[in-house]
C-alpha cells in the first residue's frame, strides 16, 4: 500500500506527462507551433493519401474534441499549413490536408518532436512498447491479444 497519495501511479503519470509536455513546447516554439498544431498536422500526414479528411476523422484520430480540433485547423489555414475544401461527398463536411508548406513544416518539426520523444522516454529502453500499450490501456484501448503461431510437423 502507498503511504502517500504522491507516490501513486497517477501522480507518476501527471509528472511524467507535464515533463512531455514541456519539452515538446520548447522544441516546437522554435517552429512557432503548439502541441496540438503539431498533433494535427501530423495527423493530416498520416492519413494524407487515404481520401478526403473530415474534421471528425481528425479528431477521432488524434483523440481529441473536435470543436477543438475545428478552432485550431482555422489557425492552421490561417498559417497556410492546412487547406478546407469542400467535402466531395458529404456538403455539410469539410475535407482537410497539408499544403505543401504545412508538409514541408510538419518534416522539419517531426524529428525536433522523435528527439524530445527518445530523451524523454529513451530511459525505458526496451520497454517502451509496453509502456506505450499499457498507456492505451488506460486510455480505453482495448487489448490487443498476441497469438503464438504453432508449429506444425
Amino acid at each position: 500500500m502507498l503511504d502517500r497519495h504522491l507516490d501513486g501511479p497517477g501522480a507518476a503519470l501527471w509528472r511524467a506527462a507535464n515533463l512531455w509536455q514541456r519539452r515538446q513546447r520548447e522544441a516546437l516554439a522554435r517552429y512557432r507551433l503548439t502541441p496540438v498544431q503539431f498533433l494535427l498536422l501530423a495527423g493530416l500526414a498520416d492519413l494524407a493519401g487515404s481520401g478526403p479528411v473530415t474534421q471528425v476523422a481528425l479528431a477521432r484520430l488524434c483523440g481529441a474534441d473536435p470543436m477543438m480540433v475545428s478552432q485550431v485547423v482555422r489557425d492552421l489555414e490561417k498559417m497556410r499549413l492546412v487547406r478546407r475544401a469542400s467535402h466531395p461527398g458529404d456538403l455539410r463536411a469539410r475535407a482537410l490536408a497539408l499544403t505543401g508548406e504545412g508538409r514541408r513544416m510538419f518534416d522539419r518539426v517531426a524529428p525536433a518532436v522523435a528527439e524530445v520523444q527518445h530523451e524523454v522516454f529513451g530511459v525505458l529502453a526496451g520497454d517502451v512498447e509496453a509502456f506505450t500499450g499499457a498507456l492505451g490501456l488506460l486510455a480505453g484501448a482495448k487489448p490487443r491479444r498476441r497469438v503464438v503461431a504453432g508449429h506444425r510437423e
